[in-house]
């Protein structure tokens, strides 16, 4: 009896050490159903990104929509733990294809089936965009699944992480777009603003960006690790607040209050350009708004454009400040 118990133990043994070397490799996810194949209607669910990187040591790599963390898994009989909270039956794996029954304490209702490829498959007619700079470095274009730095992070992704760390007031909103570089070493390198609509604080979001440093391992490809550029946007706000069909007369006074400081601020740089951007958008949103008036005539008298200062000037005078008045008389009525 002892002996056939001993056999058993060795087979089972065997067994598992023959899955195992079927699921080492790196895996993406293709399909996710529920336990009984029926189709999950939830979006978000659907297009989850999950990626499942195994070893021979018992590592394994997990991703999951952007949030990477390094696990611990084992395999024993067709059960697959990874960590002490995720199981897996594995219901078939191959060389093309695996599928793992999800296992949880919850009703076998909202169990999942999830479907994987190898990576490798997965790739199959992908060719990843690149360019070289003039410094002679290679520079890959990121792509989820295919080609991308992991952030490893268990409980947030990049984009979460760096908007944490960005110091944009939360009274205003923004919008952002900007490109970086994740380097083979795993450095941050590259940080530019592509988009902005508050420009004062680009380099607060420069400085978020940095702040991920330490927490990137490098996108691989053809099993080197490579630079890749990553374009990222933050949105705060801004395309909800501009989705609105009707904005209150209050809300365009304070957009335009807005714009105004940002034309101050420029104004006090010396960048005229950009403070007659803003004096002009705080006056979209407000016509009569006195100051910005001032501070644009302002920026044109420092570029010397008489004309545009006049005009200015000129608004002033009609909308009877006295101050305005004044100065069109001194340098506008000749």
């Amino acid at each position: 009896m002892l002996r056939i118990l001993f056999l058993i133990c060795i087979s089972s043994v065997a067994v598992a050490q023959g899955i195992k070397q079927n699921v080492v490799g790196d895996w993406i996810k293709d399909e996710i159903r529920l336990r009984d194949g029926s189709p999950i209607l939830d979006n978000s669910m659907k297009s989850i990104q999950l990626r499942y990187i195994f070893d021979r040591n018992g590592n394994s790599r997990v991703v999951y929509d952007g949030k990477t963390a390094d696990r611990p898994y084992r395999i024993k009989n067709d059960t697959l733990s990874i960590g002490n909270d995720t199981f897996y039956k594995i219901e078939e794996v191959s060389d093309i294809k695996m599928v793992l029954q999800q296992i949880t304490a919850e009703s076998a209702n909202t169990d999942l089936k999830i479907v994987l490829t190898p990576a490798h498959l997965y790739y199959v007619g992908f060719m990843p965009e690149k360019y070289r700079t003039k410094g002679g470095d290679t520079i890959y274009v990121f792509k989820p699944n295919y080609l991308e730095p992991f952030f490893m992070d268990p409980a947030a992704n990049a984009s979460q992480y760096i908007s944490e760390n960005f110091d944009f007031p939360e009274y205003r909103t923004g919008d952002f777009y900007t490109r970086f570089i994740i380097t083979k070493t795993g450095e941050v390198k590259g940080i530019e603003i592509l988009r902005s609509t508050n420009e004062r604080y680009n380099n607060k979001l420069i400085a978020a960006i940095k702040s991920s440093e330490g927490k990137w391992k490098p996108g691989m490809w053809d099993g080197q690790p490579v630079n890749v550029e990553v374009m990222m946007g933050f949105d705060l706000g801004w395309t909800e607040k501009n989705a609105s069909s009707e904005v209150s007369d209050e809300d365009k006074a304070q957009e335009s209050n807005e714009f105004l400081e940002e034309g101050k601020y420029f104004l006090t740089l010396k960048n005229y350009n950009e403070a007659i951007r803003n004096y002009t958008w705080s006056l979209e949103k407000n016509p009569l708004n006195i100051d910005a008036y001032y501070g644009r005539a302002s920026a044109y008298a420092m570029k010397k454009d008489t004309k545009k200062m006049c005009e200015d000037l000129l608004q002033l005078k009609n909308l009877n400040q006295a101050k305005g008045i004044e100065l069109w008389n001194k340098f506008c009525n000749k």
